[in-house]
């Protein structure tokens, strides 16, 4: 049985734009942001299982230039048990 260790969620977040951009690290420069969310939990994860989870971007109410993060996780799973939900600021 193959197992994989989860430590944390990559998040990518673009204003609504027509033309397409890419954020590589031999791209130019976009107003893209990028950045790791790290978990509360290290989750173990066995081939066969899912992990569950949703992401809400929102604008911060009190400062237009940054960005609210909510992510909701949860995994039933033989070696990990968990069901969780994490907040981030994004500046």
């Amino acid at each position: 049985m193959e197992k994989k260790d989860c430590t944390a969620v990559h998040a990518l977040h673009q204003l609504a734009t027509q033309t397409p951009q890419f954020s590589g690290p031999k791209s130019r420069a976009t107003h893209w942001k990028q950045t790791v969310l790290y978990l509360e939990d290290v989750l173990t994860i066995c081939e066969g299982e899912a992990l569950v989870g949703s992401m809400t971007v929102s604008q911060n109410k009190k400062n237009p230039r940054d960005v609210d993060i909510m992510i909701k996780y949860s995994l039933n799973g033989r070696r990990c048990l968990v069901s969780r939900t994490q907040y981030f600021r994004m500046r």
